[in-house]
């Protein structure tokens, strides 16, 4: 039977220090890396021995923590460091994992710039030197640095995992309901399409099944900050917006994916740029991101109802944001309100 799992800040198994850094950064939902299969204590073969920041086991129980060749008979395990994701070894190590062995996990992430790493699918796939594939780890993001992406990918992963970063700054579900910032962003529908063509077949650089995969998807952010103030039902809209970014999920499950996260969205109502216009402005845009947050937690309940083997996570970063937001100095903030590249900036 398919389970609802609602996340929550009690859930977030990493230090403290870590929501120090920026508010982008601070999505670190470890929990939902728990779906997948992992490894614990001293690794075994295949299992992860190290990578960026990596603080669990460096030793495996049969001497090999890294892939081999195709023939699994000779040892690549590093000379000099422990780390695969930042070391020079002196014996060559394979950029993918070996087809069939489904040691590796893989996640196919959706999404805008609160995501993105800008991943090119067009580029060098993920793979032992760098779990993103492309740009070098820890990628393009907002924050400067690694995002929550980054950070689930290669220091709180349990396992082996490469991840799929289609997010694409700016992006909208759909660019024909709401525009984007400019015409080249990709929507969640291109994003979507861009999966669907390129490895969504499992092709034997990507051997991803659906028990060793997850799919994420935030979006909404700049649905809702480009047209919450138009005129006309806002309801009504969230559900025309919600129509079709759930058929794009039900093309993903369709493709074999069965296990999904789901973020809502934020209390970009309290941003800067959003304190700098009127309350009845902020008022309005907060009403509209309720709205679309209650219904969008409808329809993962009846997506999952509607489809077998699912398994589904709701993480509500705006119930998250806004702890942090009412209590910005317990966690390493300056305020509540202050924006730029510092680390004690909330906003950036």
């Amino acid at each position: 039977m398919a389970l609802l799992h609602l996340l929550s800040f009690s859930d977030l198994k990493v230090p403290l220090n870590l929501f120090r850094l920026k508010m982008k950064r601070a999505s670190l939902i470890t929990a939902l890396i728990g779906i997948l299969p992992y490894a614990a204590a001293q690794q075994t073969l295949w299992g992860q021995c190290g990578g960026i920041n990596w603080t669990g086991p460096t030793t495996c129980a049969s001497g090999q923590c890294l892939p081999g060749a195709a023939s699994s008979t000779t040892s690549t395990k590093p000379t000099t460091t422990s780390n695969p994701l930042t070391s020079t070894t002196q014996t060559p190590t394979p950029t993918t994992i070996p087809s069939g062995t489904g040691k590796a996990n893989y996640w196919f992430g959706f999404g805008d710039s609160y995501s993105q790493t800008q991943f090119n699918i067009s580029g060098p796939l993920p793979n032992l030197s760098n779990p993103i594939g492309n740009p070098p780890f820890p990628g393009y993001s907002a924050t400067g640095g690694a995002n929550w992406v980054g950070y689930l990918t290669a220091t709180y992963n349990n396992s082996l995992l490469f991840t799929y970063n289609y997010a694409y700054g700016g992006a909208t579900i759909n660019a024909s309901l709401v525009a984007p910032y400019e015409p080249t962003v990709l929507s969640l529908g291109d994003q979507v399409n861009q999966f669907l063509t390129t490895v969504a077949n499992k092709p034997p650089s990507t051997p991803w099944t659906s028990a060793n995969s997850l799919f994420s998807v935030w979006i909404g952010v700049n649905d809702i900050g480009n047209s919450y103030y138009q005129s006309g039902n806002r309801s009504a809209f969230a559900e025309t917006l919600l129509d079709n970014y759930f058929s794009l999920v039900q093309k993903l499950y369709n493709a074999g994916g069965r296990n999904f996260l789901f973020a809502n969205v934020p209390p970009i109502d309290r941003s800067p740029l959003m304190l700098a216009q009127s309350t009845d402005a902020q008022a309005l845009e907060k009403s509209v991101i309720a709205d679309f947050n209650t219904r969008l937690l409808s329809r993962v309940q009846s997506f999952q109802s509607a489809n077998s083997g699912v398994k589904t996570f709701f993480w509500d970063s705006n119930a998250q944001f806004t702890t942090m937001l009412n209590n910005p100095t317990a966690y390493g903030f300056a305020d509540a309100t202050s924006y730029g590249s510092a680390a004690t900036d909330f906003w950036g």
